[in-house]
């Protein structure tokens, strides 16, 4: 006898996918992703979104200057729904370094954590240019 599932059928991990995101943050602007979730017989309340900065400019970031690259945060209470669209905006000043007036370059990653602790694949963006 043979047994087996389809993750279609029975989805209990939360999904996200990136929708779309902003790929040059102006100085004092912000960068914005659009991403969509779903999961079957769930909702975003209290499930958590973690952000990962990955940095490619090679300058080194001076000792002290250094701000954390992954960013937590709790999804607000939202009506039961099974799909959603939720948006993430980070502002300028909490996202850039401008060593010596250079532009940084970065690619954010998002994974969201539901309530029960079951993650979803990780969706990363392209490159994100922040202009100084």
């Amino acid at each position: 006898m043979l047994l087996g599932c389809s993750k279609d059928q029975n989805q209990t991990t939360p999904s996200i996918k990136l929708k779309s995101y902003t790929d040059h943050v102006n100085s004092n602007g912000s960068f914005n992703a659009v991403l969509t979730y779903s999961q079957k017989s769930g909702n975003l309340s209290g499930d958590s979104l973690t952000i990962i900065r990955h940095r490619y400019n090679q300058t080194p970031i001076p000792i002290g200057v250094q701000t954390p690259d992954t960013l937590l945060t709790l999804l607000p209470q939202t009506p039961n729904a099974s799909n959603a669209e939720f948006s993430v905006s980070l502002a300028w000043a909490n996202i850039s370094y401008g060593i010596n007036g250079e532009n940084d370059t970065f690619d954010f990653r998002f994974v969201l954590v539901d309530i029960n602790g079951n993650h979803s694949d990780t969706v990363t963006t392209g490159k994100v240019v922040v202009l100084q």
